[in-house]
Protein backbone atom coordinates (compact mmCIF):
# COMPACT_ATOMS: atom_id res chain seq x y z
CA UNK A 1 0.00 0.00 0.00
CA UNK A 2 1.42 3.48 -0.88
CA UNK A 3 2.01 6.02 1.25
CA UNK A 4 -0.34 9.03 0.64
CA UNK A 5 1.39 12.39 -0.53
CA UNK A 6 0.74 15.25 1.66
CA UNK A 7 -0.47 18.07 0.06
CA UNK A 8 -1.06 21.78 1.14
CA UNK A 9 -4.61 22.74 2.19
CA UNK A 10 -6.84 24.82 -0.68
CA UNK A 11 -6.07 29.00 -0.45
CA UNK A 12 -8.75 30.26 1.96
CA UNK A 13 -11.31 32.16 -0.27
CA UNK A 14 -14.81 34.29 0.52
CA UNK A 15 -15.96 34.50 4.15
CA UNK A 16 -13.39 31.89 6.06
CA UNK A 17 -10.27 34.32 4.33
CA UNK A 18 -12.43 37.60 6.06
CA UNK A 19 -12.88 35.59 9.32
CA UNK A 20 -8.92 34.63 9.35
CA UNK A 21 -7.93 38.51 8.11
CA UNK A 22 -10.20 39.89 11.44
CA UNK A 23 -8.75 37.74 14.22
CA UNK A 24 -5.09 37.72 13.12
CA UNK A 25 -4.86 41.66 12.74
CA UNK A 26 -7.01 41.78 16.03
CA UNK A 27 -4.21 39.44 17.38
CA UNK A 28 -1.64 42.33 16.64
CA UNK A 29 -3.58 45.21 17.83
CA UNK A 30 -4.20 43.34 21.38
CA UNK A 31 -0.37 43.19 21.57
CA UNK A 32 -0.39 47.18 21.10
CA UNK A 33 -3.61 47.86 22.53
CA UNK A 34 -1.80 46.03 25.88
CA UNK A 35 1.48 48.32 26.07
CA UNK A 36 -0.20 51.31 25.83
CA UNK A 37 -2.97 50.99 28.53
CA UNK A 38 -0.13 49.40 30.76
CA UNK A 39 2.24 52.95 30.02
CA UNK A 40 -1.03 55.44 30.80
CA UNK A 41 -2.49 52.97 33.56
CA UNK A 42 1.11 53.06 35.78
CA UNK A 43 -0.38 55.44 38.25
CA UNK A 44 -3.37 54.00 38.72
CA UNK A 45 -1.70 49.95 39.11
CA UNK A 46 0.67 52.04 41.78
CA UNK A 47 -2.26 53.49 43.60
CA UNK A 48 -3.73 50.11 43.80
CA UNK A 49 -0.74 47.86 44.51
CA UNK A 50 0.29 50.71 47.22
CA UNK A 51 3.96 51.23 45.35
CA UNK A 52 5.15 54.40 44.36
CA UNK A 53 4.88 55.15 40.64
CA UNK A 54 8.66 54.81 39.92
CA UNK A 55 8.32 51.11 40.96
CA UNK A 56 5.29 50.83 39.35
CA UNK A 57 7.40 51.53 36.05
CA UNK A 58 8.32 47.92 36.24
CA UNK A 59 4.91 47.10 35.00
CA UNK A 60 6.37 48.56 31.83
CA UNK A 61 9.78 47.78 31.68
CA UNK A 62 9.36 44.10 32.30
CA UNK A 63 6.92 43.68 29.42
CA UNK A 64 9.46 45.47 27.15
CA UNK A 65 12.71 43.75 28.10
CA UNK A 66 11.06 40.22 27.79
CA UNK A 67 9.66 41.72 24.21
CA UNK A 68 13.15 42.69 23.62
CA UNK A 69 14.81 39.69 23.97
CA UNK A 70 12.34 37.48 22.59
CA UNK A 71 11.62 39.39 19.53
CA UNK A 72 14.68 38.45 17.76
CA UNK A 73 14.23 34.45 18.20
CA UNK A 74 10.58 34.68 15.85
CA UNK A 75 12.62 33.46 13.06
CA UNK A 76 14.08 30.47 14.69
CA UNK A 77 11.40 29.72 16.55
CA UNK A 78 8.98 29.49 13.21
CA UNK A 79 11.83 27.66 11.42
CA UNK A 80 11.43 25.35 14.29
CA UNK A 81 7.87 25.18 14.85
CA UNK A 82 5.84 26.58 12.35
CA UNK A 83 4.33 30.09 11.77
CA UNK A 84 1.05 28.80 12.61
CA UNK A 85 1.49 26.60 15.60
CA UNK A 86 3.74 29.54 17.08
CA UNK A 87 0.89 32.28 16.11
CA UNK A 88 -1.71 29.74 17.99
CA UNK A 89 0.69 29.29 21.46
CA UNK A 90 1.34 32.47 21.83
CA UNK A 91 -1.29 33.67 21.61
CA UNK A 92 -3.00 31.26 24.32
CA UNK A 93 0.03 32.29 26.19
CA UNK A 94 -1.02 36.25 26.02
CA UNK A 95 -4.08 35.72 26.96
CA UNK A 96 -3.18 33.44 29.82
CA UNK A 97 -1.12 35.98 31.22
CA UNK A 98 -3.24 38.73 30.27
CA UNK A 99 -5.86 37.05 32.65
CA UNK A 100 -3.31 36.51 35.06
CA UNK A 101 -1.60 40.06 35.18
CA UNK A 102 -5.76 41.30 36.06
CA UNK A 103 -5.78 38.48 39.00
CA UNK A 104 -2.15 39.68 40.16
CA UNK A 105 -2.55 41.21 44.02
CA UNK A 106 1.28 42.42 44.40
CA UNK A 107 3.60 44.07 42.21
CA UNK A 108 6.38 40.84 42.24
CA UNK A 109 3.25 38.54 41.18
CA UNK A 110 2.30 41.29 38.14
CA UNK A 111 5.90 41.73 37.25
CA UNK A 112 6.84 38.10 36.93
CA UNK A 113 3.26 37.85 34.82
CA UNK A 114 4.24 40.66 32.15
CA UNK A 115 7.40 39.50 31.65
CA UNK A 116 5.59 36.12 30.58
CA UNK A 117 3.01 38.41 28.81
CA UNK A 118 6.28 39.67 27.26
CA UNK A 119 7.54 36.42 26.19
CA UNK A 120 4.37 35.33 24.65
CA UNK A 121 3.40 38.17 23.05
CA UNK A 122 6.79 39.37 21.61
CA UNK A 123 5.95 37.20 18.41
CA UNK A 124 2.31 38.35 17.62
CA UNK A 125 2.92 41.70 15.95
CA UNK A 126 5.74 40.19 13.81
CA UNK A 127 3.88 36.83 13.21
CA UNK A 128 0.47 38.65 12.70
CA UNK A 129 2.40 40.62 10.02
CA UNK A 130 3.72 38.07 8.79
CA UNK A 131 0.55 35.65 8.21
CA UNK A 132 -1.32 38.97 6.91
CA UNK A 133 0.72 39.22 3.91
Amino acid sequence: MAAAQWSPPPPMRGAQLVLATIAVALAGFMVILDTTIANVSVPTIAGALAVSPSQGTWVVTSYSVADAIVVPLTGWLVSRFGTVRLFISALIGFMVMSLACGLARSLELLVVFRVLQGVSGAPLLALSQTMLF
